[in-house]
């Protein structure tokens, strides 16, 4: 006695199952994404603090988890740099995940980072943050 197996079935199996699995990689991407995108916010992370949650072992992991970001294949889908910075803060720095709960040293982490913003792209505003030659060139005359 033989048995016939149905190659459609067997076909859309595999596929459907790939596609689900596509799915879903897809939305914890999503999520990863936008999750690391709100480290850029310091208002964010004074909540996490306040929570709790950055003081957890658990977050430690998923924050190293999101190293992934750092890749050329995925830091292209990141809208603010500032967020890679902070992931790097908050995975190396217990001094500053402490800090996240104060509102004073937040607001001056905003401050830091708008202002950043406002002349990021202007050689000039960077070059009066810069110290002045100690020999200013002098014109010879003839």
């Amino acid at each position: 006695m033989t048995t016939e197996v149905d190659h459609t079935v067997a076909a859309a199996g595999p596929s459907e199952t790939d596609a689900k699995l596509r799915q879903e990689n897809q939305a914890a991407f999503s999520r990863d994404l936008e999750f690391v995108s709100s480290l850029a916010n310091p208002f964010y992370l004074n909540h996490l603090a306040l929570s709790g949650v950055l003081a957890s072992a658990a977050f430690l992991r998923y924050l190293k988890h999101l190293d992934y970001f750092r890749h050329p294949r995925y830091v292209k889908y990141l809208q603010y740099p500032h967020a890679l910075h902070m992931l790097d803060l908050l995975q190396s720095e217990p001094d500053f995940r402490l800090a996240c709960r104060d509102p004073a040293f937040v607001g001056e982490v905003m401050a830091k980072q708008v202002a950043h913003w406002a002349t990021w792209r202007d050689p000039d505003a960077n070059a009066a943050d810069e110290p002045p030659e100690s020999n200013p060139p002098t014109t010879e005359s003839a």
